[in-house]
């Protein structure tokens, strides 16, 4: 109701209700800048709509304006008269000024304000960690998941050494000479 009483001391009836065409966007740009980017760039971008939409409409519907609402009677079967309200149509210039000051909004906003709206406007450096360092992680996450007690890897590499000395040369069928069995005995 504020808003509607300082807009009534400004301007006319047109005024209003240019106003009150505008807040639907405002409100929605508020919604999305809210969402996406924190309450801090949702107001900005509700402000930056309905600023750029209210005398857009108002300019539209002074130059192109639509069907004007108002009262009318009309007279029924039974022969009672009854009266409605007829409300406002903009036209169609009207709507399409409407839609694309709304969608102009934001990007104007976001020049204004030079990107310091977004939520992720700091740059991070990602960590300088040396592929040894990779490495030990790594195995470490494959153990934690894994739940391995120790894992054999070569050096400096992926590749698992356990279980191999196990499994080298132990084919069924094939005999080893004495000093390998020895060896691995």
């Amino acid at each position: 109701m504020a808003l509607s009483g300082l807009l009534r001391r400004l301007g006319s009836k047109t005024s209003v209700d240019a106003a009150k065409a505008a807040l639907p966007g405002a409100g929605i740009n508020f919604a999305v800048g809210a969402l996406t980017q924190g309450p801090v760039a949702g107001l900005a971008y509700g402000a930056g709509d309905f600023l750029l939409n209210y005398p857009v409409v108002a300019a539209a519907r002074k130059y192109f304006p639509g069907t004007p609402g108002g009262k009318a009677t009309m007279v029924t079967e039974g022969g009672k008269t009854v009266t409605r309200d007829i409300p406002y149509s903009p036209s169609r210039v009207e709507s399409g000024a409407n839609l694309v000051a709304s969608l102009a909004s934001m990007p104007l906003v976001d020049i204004a304000t030079q990107g310091a709206l977004y939520a992720n406007s700091q740059v991070i450096e990602p960590t300088n960690i040396s592929q040894e360092q990779q490495l030990y992680q790594q195995t470490l996450q494959r153990q934690s998941i894994n739940n391995l007690r120790q894992q054999a890897l070569a050096p400096g590499t992926q590749f698992q050494m356990q279980g191999i000395e196990q499994t080298a040369f132990h084919y069924p069928g094939i005999t080893l000479p004495p000093e390998m069995l020895e060896m691995m005995g």
